[in-house]
């Protein structure tokens, strides 16, 4: 009975792994979407450096912040939003 309950538990951890790495796939698929990249691209790059988790984890993160449309620092915003307002002033546009 023990060894039933293992292997049904060692079965619903694969099949959340699964779902998991689906979801993951999805998501890149998404994501290459909205930057416009096709399928492959970078792979050879990517298969010459091999990088490691970490940083993979850090350049999907730092991607998906400057591409959801939202800022994630208020304050850059708006320093964003005065210097293009003094460029079309300058410029007589405003």
């Amino acid at each position: 009975m023990d060894i039933e309950k293992r292997s049904q538990q060692s079965l619903d951890e694969s099949k959340n792994c699964i779902l998991e790495a689906q979801n993951l796939m999805d998501k890149m698929a998404a994501l290459r979407g909205k930057l416009n990249i096709q399928e492959g691209a970078g792979r050879r790059y990517l298969q010459r450096i091999k990088p490691d988790e970490a940083s993979l984890k850090t350049a999907e993160k730092e991607i998906a912040s400057q591409y959801t449309g939202k800022s994630s620092n208020p304050e850059r915003k708006k320093k964003k939003h005065k210097n293009l307002m003094n460029a079309l002033h300058r410029h007589g546009r405003a």
